[in-house]
């Protein structure tokens, strides 16, 4: 039998390549280099955030505006990666536009994002997530102003929240009283608790928080309703309204942020749900099985 002889290189890097291999495999930012060796994300480190989806970033979210005012939007939107600490504050924005102007003003925004710190194995981590800042009109507001009426009778109080949608989110009909009854009609099933009627209770308090937001929102002085031409068919429409003694107003949105709505007109319908939508209904039986 002959042995060919082996290059006293092949040699060496056959003793060297094990030695460097697991050190340089510890790194999360050296993929390009070591294609072939498995990311640790693992979110223990900025550089190993875990990733996320942008549904699951927005469900932690505190406060996380997506909407940039400007008189002459021509991009319409800018793609941001975001990078959150186990303190639930932003570490990095790095965001991506043809308009340097909203680059800047995109990861600025992003920067000020909070978020409920996510875990995982019952720690806090380091996670990372692409979400997308859209560009929109100036809001628009009706000229004469109309200020929040001071609420009389609390019986006569009636909040409702409507969301229509065609596709996988839920289709529901929500109504909070002054006393605190809550009655909720869902008419589709496509997600969890969403094809079911509930009955419940707030406190007062809880109710007055609400009305608040109204108040905040100078409800009474926004148009009646915001509606986007360019919104597709699936776009899903959500409609509010507040009434109480001889007052009443509503509000529809239809793709309202990019014809000039409020963006605190989304804070009201998020926080009707947040007192008595769908997650509500869904926890409370949760808890009670």
């Amino acid at each position: 039998m002959t042995f060919r002889r082996i290059p006293l290189a092949v040699v060496a890097a056959i003793f060297w390549i094990p030695q460097v291999l697991p050190s340089r495999a510890q790194s999360c930012a050296d993929t390009i280099r070591i294609p072939y060796r498995a990311q640790t994300r693992d979110g223990q480190s900025a550089e190993c955030a875990a990733s996320i989806s942008d549904s699951e970033a927005f469900a932690n979210a505190i406060s996380m505006s997506h909407l940039i005012p400007s008189a002459q939007p021509e991009n319409g939107r800018v793609g941001v990666m975001v990078v959150v600490t186990p303190a639930g504050t932003v570490a990095s924005a790095n965001a991506s536009s043809r308009n340097e102007q909203w680059q800047e003003e995109a990861a600025a925004l992003a920067m000020t994002w909070r978020f409920v710190p996510f875990q995982r194995k019952g720690s806090a981590i380091y996670t990372i997530f692409h979400s997308v800042i859209h560009i929109v009109p100036p809001e628009k507001r009706p000229e004469q102003h109309i200020s929040f009426p001071e609420i009389n009778n609390w019986n006569s109080l009636r909040i409702t929240l409507q969301r229509n949608c065609l596709g996988s989110c839920p289709k529901y009909n929500l109504t909070i009283f002054g006393d605190g009854r809550v009655q909720y009609h869902g008419y589709n099933d496509r997600v969890d608790y969403a094809a079911k009627e509930y009955r419940g209770h707030v406190s007062a308090e809880a109710v007055r928080q609400l009305v608040n937001l109204f108040r905040i929102a100078d409800y009474f002085s926004l148009f009646d309703q915001y509606v986007s031409i360019a919104s597709g068919a699936r776009t899903p429409a959500f409609t509010t309204s507040i009434s109480f003694d001889n007052e009443s107003k509503s509000v529809v949105d239809y793709g309202g942020v990019f014809v000039g709505m409020p963006e605190v007109v989304r804070t009201v319908e998020d926080g009707i749900d947040l007192l008595a939508g769908p997650k509500v209904w869904q926890e409370r039986e949760t808890r009670s099985e």
